[in-house]
């Protein structure tokens, strides 16, 4: 069986590492693990990401993107995954909700509440080549006014915990030039 977590992020000083960068912050704690999965594996869940069925949904005051139901992928629903995570995070992992979207020239999605104000994020991104002056960049705002802004990074996971925190998609503009930013996106409630 081939392994999707990519062997550096298993070793113990690894886990460490990561459990102690996920407890010491305060505001917005996350982590983000740049080449999450070997480059093979990395390749192939590209490739199912960007062949689902995805419908265009837009209400001007709202959002604007592209979705897919990402139940049929394989990425969040595995148990390597769920156990790495669950060793990082130092609390049960059995499932993770997710959606996957892109983003395109004119797409956004405003600061919406979320039902559930306190949850921990799972961002995979697979946007290749994508610059900041393109917009598109996912951000966290909390009651405060602070925010974290994360923009495209190939083969990129970012575990990120909401505490009264809402998220948007900055608007992509004409700089995109037709390129699409891949984000599956789930939950852990």
């Amino acid at each position: 069986m081939e392994h999707i977590i990519n062997p550096i992020y298993k070793k113990k000083d690894s886990i460490e590492k990561l459990q102690k960068a996920w407890n010491t912050k305060e505001i917005f704690p996350h982590i983000l693990l740049t080449k999450i999965f070997p480059q093979v594996i990395y390749k192939q869940k590209e490739k199912e990401i960007k062949i689902l069925f995805f419908k265009r949904e837009s209400r001007p005051d709202r959002y604007s993107f592209a979705q897919a139901k990402a139940s049929s992928l394989h990425i969040f629903d595995n148990k390597e995954l769920h156990a790495f995570l669950s060793e990082v995070l130092q609390r049960k992992i059995k499932h993770i909700l997710g959606e996957a979207y892109y983003f395109s020239w004119k797409d956004y999605k405003v600061v919406l509440k979320e039902q559930d104000k306190n949850a921990i994020d799972i961002i995979f991104d697979c946007t290749e080549d994508w610059k900041e002056e393109y917009g598109g960049s996912l951000i966290y705002k909390d009651e405060k006014g602070r925010y974290i802004k994360f923009m495209g990074l190939p083969n990129t996971m970012i575990i990120i915990e909401r505490k009264n925190t809402e998220k948007y998609i900055q608007y992509v503009n004409n700089l995109s030039k037709g390129k699409k930013r891949y984000l599956l996106i789930g939950k852990i409630s």
